[in-house]
């Protein structure tokens, strides 16, 4: 999936969920996605859960993270 912005762009349910189960039971399946990429991150407004979820989601997928609090 490219673009997600509205419920119809995820497709078939059943299918989404089962994408869904694989990754939380592999979380580290998928590191080449993210071999040699950097994800920056900027927060406007602190969030700690937001934050860490997005960093630890990157990590996952072998990224380099950094994280800029404005």
């Amino acid at each position: 999936m490219k673009l997600f912005l509205k419920p119809e762009d995820l497709g078939e349910l059943n299918s989404a969920l089962e994408e869904a189960k694989y990754v939380k039971s592999n979380p580290f399946a998928d590191q080449e996605l993210g071999k040699n990429k950097t994800l920056l991150i900027i927060f406007f407004n602190s969030s700690l859960r937001t934050r860490i979820s997005t960093q630890k989601a990157a990590l996952n997928l072998g990224m380099n993270v950094i994280v800029l609090d404005v």
